[in-house]
């Protein structure tokens, strides 16, 4: 996973597979907002925050929960998972970022962020919003010559591949069935005002590791509504661009 981000306060985190009781600790983050910081030292309404990812049993690869100042706001989380802050407002509060990784080869599984709306810790991000099969995400036609025509029953695009370079034989191409990771790489920027999140899934051929294609949807952070939106989605084999849409 490739991320940039920016971390204020304190992070600390361990965890034990083999623990037992309820609520144990698994990673915890105390940070405060950097302007505040930068006031009288003396001044005592400064405020600090926590976010806990905690295990309330160790029985299931998805059980763990978050916790932001005392309150969970999600669970079901699986093991192996990890929370970090950034300021994705530049109002010099952080918000908290939770990367979701699965136990095996799926990887990672899904990217939240929280913020601080009206008091209350609200998720303004989600991808993907929920746990589905992905396996018949996109759909593949054998049109001939190495050809492969594809189609994405979320986004309605199309496209076709050249598969004239792959090992596979033309009986292979033939009953080709397309398998989507449901999140293969996340990268966060910071560059300019505001924050954009892209998400890349890879597209497997039959399972790991025929990676034909991948799938980039791209997000902007709305100042306004304080939500992430979706702005466009590409389908893309390396660098070439077989399909694309703007929202």
């Amino acid at each position: 996973m490739n991320v940039l981000f920016f971390v204020y306060g304190l992070q600390t985190g361990y965890a034990d597979p083999q623990m037992k009781t309820a609520e144990n600790l698994i990673q915890k983050i105390q940070f405060s907002s950097s302007y505040i910081k930068e006031l009288d030292s003396n001044n005592d309404h400064v405020a600090l925050h926590n976010a806990e990812l905690l295990a309330p049993d160790t029985k299931f690869s998805q059980d763990l929960m978050l916790k932001i100042d005392g309150k969970i706001v999600l669970r079901g989380i699986y093991w192996n998972s990890r929370i970090m802050v950034g300021d994705v407002d530049d109002d010099h509060l952080p918000e908290v970022f939770l990367y979701e990784y699965s136990v095996g080869s799926s990887g990672a599984m899904r990217l939240s962020v929280f913020s601080r709306i009206e008091n209350q810790w609200t998720r303004i991000f989600g991808d993907p919003e929920t746990f589905t099969n992905e396996v018949q995400r996109f759909s593949s036609k054998f049109l001939g010559k190495n050809q492969i025509g594809f189609f994405d029953n979320a986004t309605r695009l199309s496209g076709k591949l050249d598969m004239s370079n792959s090992h596979f034989t033309q009986e292979q191409l033939k009953s080709m069935v397309f398998q989507t990771d449901p999140i293969s790489e996340y990268i966060v920027h910071y560059e300019n005002i505001g924050c954009q999140i892209d998400t890349v899934s890879w597209v497997f051929a039959f399972s790991h590791p025929n990676a034909v294609f991948t799938v980039h949807d791209f997000y902007r952070f709305d100042f306004q509504k304080k939500v992430f939106k979706l702005y466009e989605t590409k389908i893309q084999n390396k660098d070439v661009t077989l399909a694309k849409m703007s929202y």
